[in-house]
């Protein structure tokens, strides 16, 4: 923090410096000037917290100067010292922002009150100027993602938008606005580029996209970007204004996005509607041109509405060639699994075009089939489930999709699913494993860990390790677990004694089966059985 002291008489500013223990208010600079316009050179430099100044001086005085600072410097706190008892002073040194008015020959107390509360007051002015900034930037941090919400009800719920009208007209100046057209920018699949940079971000790649459009859009009541709450609609253009000059905004789109991403973008639009009356109905008018949207690498990145649709080509069930998959994946043998993912490839390739529809319903296809997998793995200890691709799809950069990349893509997941598959089928005849259903069955007994390790031929340190690498838990813990919860489960029936019951699960002394049972359950043998409702 710095203070600047301002006064003709050298004696008086060196008295203010020698009177006060700076370090103590956390002051590291002084500076001093002779004058007002002294002053104001140091004060644009040096930008001092707190200042003193003397009222009657050459040049620029003490009234010009806090009338300076009021304008310049605003964020400073002013202090003024003068040798006058003037109330014309002193009110103008109020009103232009002054803390207080100390009289020569200063008191050391009152100076020591008055940067005390000058301090303090630049201190919670600060804090406050801080909250203030973050603040705001946490509204511009949320603020895309509020209208990302809101908006993507008002293009997918019939009268939505009259709830939030008032807001948006405000936001984005759409009050006087009478038409739209709705367009979607298609982010799924995406181009193999946009995969390798952003597969683990999709989020800023969104962020990036959003920005480019509405920079191409212009003002905001020219329309506005969002992305859509549902990743499968990817990027949502409201746009309003001249919708004559649409097609061209929306290839200047494709070429910024090229020339930031390297990577081209389809756009599937709805035809211009009324608004915001038909907005709900523009949005469904894009999303049926997306869905017969075909990835042929063709060059029409930017697909007009139709209004009578193409017949739909019969379409192609993964469900006829997922059962071959299957089989495959249970043999783990990766080249049965490469051509049972040929022979749907194949038939892939037959088709006149692979749609945005297509594409959408193979991926709910194929996560059936994966889950359906996926059930059929033991997922315990350091054996995490392989998890589902991020994409299933791939575009080559000419928009075309890449069968090559996707039967590579397919194949690897399908391999990683067999390979948990050959895991889960060793571990099932893991010796550590075995310990575990032993003790399962066998806990009534007396149980040492050395007597189990020689049971199964392993030494006694790599059975605690091991057992404890794979289930998390020491093997004694789960032992007294698993004795513990069986004798809850005899506790409910109250024709057994307390002492009965430790026996039956292998604590021949009761007093320990209760300290046992206290330690992991909270209460007592007792008061177990009496939360139960049952008899003592």
């Amino acid at each position: 923090m710095k203070v600047l002291i301002v006064d003709d008489e050298q004696d008086v500013r060196d008295s203010i410096r020698l009177l006060v223990n700076w370090a103590e208010f956390g002051i590291t600079h002084i500076l001093e000037a002779s004058d007002g316009a002294a002053a104001m050179e140091l004060i644009r430099s040096e930008k001092p917290e707190i200042i003193f100044t003397d009222m009657k001086m050459p040049n620029v005085d003490g009234i010009g100067l806090l009338q300076w600072i009021e304008t310049e410097a605003p964020e400073s706190k002013r202090i003024a010292v003068s040798g006058y008892d003037d109330s014309m002073f002193i009110r103008k040194t109020m009103k232009h922002g002054g803390l207080d008015y100390l009289l020569k020959p200063i008191q050391r107390g009152e100076l020591l009150e008055a940067l005390r509360n000058a301090v303090s007051s630049w201190r919670q002015a600060e804090e406050n100027r801080r909250l203030t900034i973050q603040k705001n930037v946490e509204i511009n941090q949320t603020k895309p993602v509020y209208w990302d919400k809101v908006l993507t009800k008002a293009v997918s719920q019939e009268g939505y938008y009259r709830t939030v009208a008032e807001e948006l007209q405000s936001a984005f100046g759409w009050a006087d606005v009478r038409e739209c057209q709705l367009v979607m920018l298609l982010t799924d699949p995406l181009p193999r580029a946009m995969m390798e940079k952003f597969g683990h971000n999709p989020d800023l790649l969104y962020f990036l996209m959003t920005n480019i459009c509405n920079e191409i859009l212009g003002a905001a009541k020219n329309g506005y970007a969002f992305k859509h709450t549902d990743p499968n609609y990817g990027i949502v253009l409201l746009c309003t204004g001249d919708l004559a000059s649409l097609p061209d905004k929306l290839a200047a789109m494709n070429e910024a996005l090229y020339r930031v991403l390297d990577a081209r973008f389809y756009f599937a639009c709805g035809a211009a509607q009324r608004f915001p009356d038909r907005i709900v109905a523009g949005f469904l008018q894009a999303l049926q041109t997306a869905r017969s949207v075909s990835f042929s690498g063709d060059g029409r990145w930017i697909r007009p509405y139709v209004e009578t649709a193409a017949p739909a080509e019969k379409r192609v069930v993964l469900a006829e060639y997922s059962e071959s998959m299957i089989v495959a994946v249970f043999s783990g043998d990766r080249q049965r699994i490469e051509t049972a993912v040929t022979n749907w490839m194949q038939a892939i390739g037959q088709l006149q075009a692979v749609t945005w529809d297509h594409l959408k319903y193979w991926r709910y296809e194929f996560e059936l089939m994966y889950n359906r997998l996926l059930e059929k793995i033991d997922y315990a200890g350091d054996n995490p489930p392989p998890p589902l691709p991020r994409r299933l799809f791939m575009l080559e950069k000419d928009g075309s999709i890449s069968l090559p990349e996707w039967s590579r893509e397919w194949t690897e997941a399908l391999m990683r699913i067999a390979e948990a598959l050959k895991l889960n089928r060793q571990q099932e005849h893991n010796a550590i494993h075995a310990v575990k259903a032993f003790v399962d069955t066998h806990y009534r007994q007396t149980l040492s860990l050395q007597e189990i390790a020689s049971r199964f031929f392993l030494s006694r340190e790599y059975l605690s390790r091991r057992f404890k690498q794979v289930y998390n838990e020491n093997l004694s813990e789960y032992i007294e677990r698993v004795r513990i919860e069986n004798a809850k489960v005899l506790l409910q029936n109250d024709q057994y004694s307390i002492a009965a019951v430790a026996e039956m699960v292998g604590y021949q002394d009761g007093r320990y089966f209760s300290k046992i049972f206290g330690k992991l359950t909270g209460m007592t043998p007792r008061e177990y059985r009496k939360g139960l409702g049952g008899g003592g």
